[in-house]
């Protein structure tokens, strides 16, 4: 190479570094096609490879994705002619991150092993290098839904990135570690984890890294339902977030306060916070985020009975979490879509939703979400009239949510199973089924669906035992509460029951007004069953008025 060219070809590439850093994607793709030209006539094998991947990367960040995989590869196969593993596995590396955004998992792993062996050949071992395999090896295992081989790949990340004193690595590693061991439940774990990383970024000053960590703290709060304590974290992380323009962090705070308000019954508020992520992660093409945005937003909108709406933001989600391979996501997602179905009245199909809820939470070892679609299997059968297996879910149910420590889920079990005792006319064992939910719900530091629930299945009871005051109060009681914690479905269920109370008082006037009533309500939330049921008191009102 002569003077001449090398400084003629640097030049190229240098004018296409500038071009790149002031975002004229164009003109340096144009610099470094030029570049990568000069050099490779020049015998410069190792710079024509630099222009390639540089090239890649404004091919990437035009999201010309299957164009950059091909520069990388190009790159790669200069870079082996140079003898430069260690860019030959940076390119490498490169391709996996982008085979995994196309959800192809399969040809992601295969590049990333293809890196490690690649830094593995580098004189005295790279151990940043090999980090960082590990480190997307584990995202891989985790988006399967095998978190066993993601904890083991994350650990190796953390070796890695300790040896290499790359500390902020190393703190990315122990979060995503930390979500993990938050997933499996070991809260005590993943908050030492949490804490650890947010050790390491507050001494570095890495603002972004606070941001994530206080997310994952909150949302241990979260399932602790420590609901004062995750909304105070999330509501920080958007603050922070919010003033580092960092949109991804806002969206996942805003996402974690809309679940708190859910829990709390605020589904206005809900809806708000789950919407103004949704946006977020939308205007970011973020797939996952836009996936966990939807599901939630099904969840808020099947409580508000909003059940076409839901099931249209439901199937959306399912639809990403299947073209990005999130299994944990998928799990979930049909969980929420039988409920949908099974209240819809669509009672087959539900049955086949919740069974592959519950295959697929199985073998992610999801036990929430098994137990979740075990009380929707149950609701299917009761409906259908099938209480002896409805029974057998519900009991199930119960059973695994008592080794979870699952007091709210629980009480849930035990309110169905005792509502299904009425029916049956089993009422000591239904009195003592509603005792022990009572215990559960009384540890409960704020209310939930369940607390109305459990309400109106014991006026049910004292109904069937003839204290028609008593439970009239009990219904009333349901009616009210559910109506604060905006649960539409069980406020109409507890006016129905209310009217029936009136009925058998032979309060014949009031009655039809509060059947009719209680249909409207019904049929504003796409209840059909309750609508009949309504349809059915008006018509023993009528005979009771021997009107027929």
């Amino acid at each position: 190479m002569t003077t001449q060219d090398k400084t003629a070809a640097e030049m190229r590439l240098q004018a296409g570094i500038t071009a790149y850093s002031e975002g004229k994607f164009e003109v340096a793709a144009d610099a470094f096609i030029e570049a990568e030209k000069l050099f490779r006539q020049a015998g410069d094998v190792k710079r024509a490879g630099d222009s390639r991947s540089l090239l890649a990367d404004v091919q990437r960040e035009n999201n010309l994705v299957e164009q950059a995989i091909s520069s990388y590869k190009r790159a790669m196969k200069l870079y082996r002619e140079a003898g430069r593993p260690l860019n030959e596995a940076q390119a490498a590396l490169a391709i996996g991150h982008l085979e995994r955004q196309m959800a192809h998992l399969e040809l992601a792993q295969e590049a990333y092993e293809n890196a490690g062996r690649l830094y593995s050949m580098v004189q005295g071992g790279y151990a940043l290098g090999e980090g960082n395999v590990a480190f997307a090896l584990g995202h891989i295992e985790l988006q399967r839904g095998n978190t066993d081989y993601a904890t083991a790949y994350y650990q190796q990340a953390i070796r890695h990135f300790s040896k290499a004193q790359d500390s902020i690595n190393e703190a990315d590693a122990l979060r995503s570690l930390a979500d993990i061991l938050r997933l499996a439940r070991r809260f005590d774990e993943a908050t030492s984890g949490y804490q650890r990383a947010l050790d390491v970024y507050q001494a570095h000053k890495d603002k972004y890294g606070i941001v994530d960590t206080l997310t994952g703290l909150g949302r241990i709060y979260l399932d602790q339902q420590r609901l004062d304590e995750a909304a105070d974290t999330f509501a920080e992380a958007v603050e922070q977030a919010r003033a580092l323009e960092y949109e991804l962090g806002e969206a996942d705070g805003n996402l974690g306060l809309a679940e708190v308000a859910q829990l709390r019954g605020q589904a206005d508020q809900a809806l708000t916070s789950a919407q103004l992520a949704l946006q977020k992660y939308t205007e970011r093409q973020n797939a996952l985020g836009t996936a966990h945005a939807n599901r939630l937003l099904g969840e808020i909108n099947t409580q508000r009975g909003q059940l076409s709406y839901a099931n249209s933001t439901m199937e959306r989600a399912l639809r990403t979490y299947k073209a990005i391979s999130y299994h944990i996501g998928q799990a979930e997602t049909l969980a929420g879509l039988g409920d949908i179905q099974q209240r819809r009245g669509f009672l087959a199909t539900a049955a086949q939703t919740y069974s592959e809820a519950l295959t697929l939470a199985h073998k992610l070892q999801n036990e929430l979400v098994e137990c979740r679609a075990l009380l929707g299997m149950g609701e299917v059968y009761r409906k259908q009239g099938r209480t002896a297996q409805a029974g057998v879910y519900y009991r199930d149910a119960q059973f695994r949510l008592e080794q979870l420590g699952e007091a709210l889920g629980v009480a849930e079990a035990l309110i169905r199973l005792a509502r299904l005792a009425v029916y049956g006319g089993q009422l000591d064992e239904a009195s003592s089924s509603l005792t022990k939910a009572a215990a559960r719900l009384a540890t409960s530091t704020y209310e939930t669906h369940v607390s109305p629930f459990f309400l109106l299945v014991q006026g049910q009871l004292v109904f069937t035992q003839g204290d028609f005051a008593r439970a009239a109060a009990l219904f009333n009681a349901a009616y009210k509460q559910a109506e604060g914690l905006q649960e539409p479905l069980l406020a109409a269920e507890s006016l129905l029951s209310v009217a029936r109370v009136k009925l058998a008082q032979g309060e014949i006037d009031s009655t039809t007004t509060l059947f009719t009533e209680a249909g409207r309500q019904f049929q504003l939330i796409e209840s059909t069953d309750g609508d009949g049921a309504a349809v059915l008191g008006i018509a023993q009102t009528l005979i009771g008025q021997e009107r027929w």
